[in-house]
């Protein structure tokens, strides 16, 4: 296990909302995180599923991750999604736990490609697929030349 994956074992603070956990036994290229299913992460308190956004941040966040993970990926680089695509295949019930794996395919100069799936533990239903571009090397303080100020609420 690279020393990325190690640190994310203290997930950031989105990562801990959702209970996300790092599927330490998986031994794949890229990452995998699981989800389990918890009411508060549906978009209606009657209908007992994950909500597509749940799935599709949690699809964006483990793509970053695997990102950081490639052997190719220099330290301290930061990113932004430019794209992400997330094909929904079937609903998740919120009394499985979610599967949600990504794979960095490579760089092309300073711009990352990454596969992704989403899918449940127990009875392996595919759920979700994602396809996501990302930059590498933005910026990830503002720019004090092109910041707006805000006065009294306002942008100026």
């Amino acid at each position: 296990m690279s020393l990325f994956l190690k640190s994310l074992k203290e997930l950031p603070p989105f990562g801990q909302a959702l209970g996300m956990v790092l599927d330490e036994a998986d031994s794949e290229p890229g990452v995998a995180v699981l989800l389990p299913g918890a009411e508060h992460l549906s978009g209606h308190a009657d209908d007992g599923v994950f909500h597509t956004g749940v799935i599709l941040a949690t699809i964006d966040n483990t793509a970053g991750w695997c990102i950081r993970d490639h052997r190719d990926y220099a330290e301290g680089t930061s990113m932004a999604t430019l794209d992400l695509r997330v094909d929904f295949v079937n609903p998740a019930s919120l009394s499985e736990t979610l599967r949600v794996r990504a794979v960095c395919e490579g760089f092309d100069g300073d711009i990352a490609f990454v596969r992704a799936t989403a899918e449940t533990t127990t009875t392996k239903v595919l759920i979700a697929t994602g396809q996501a571009t990302f930059m590498l090397g933005t910026p990830s303080t503002p720019n004090p030349a092109t910041a707006s100020k805000v006065v009294g609420g306002a942008v100026e």
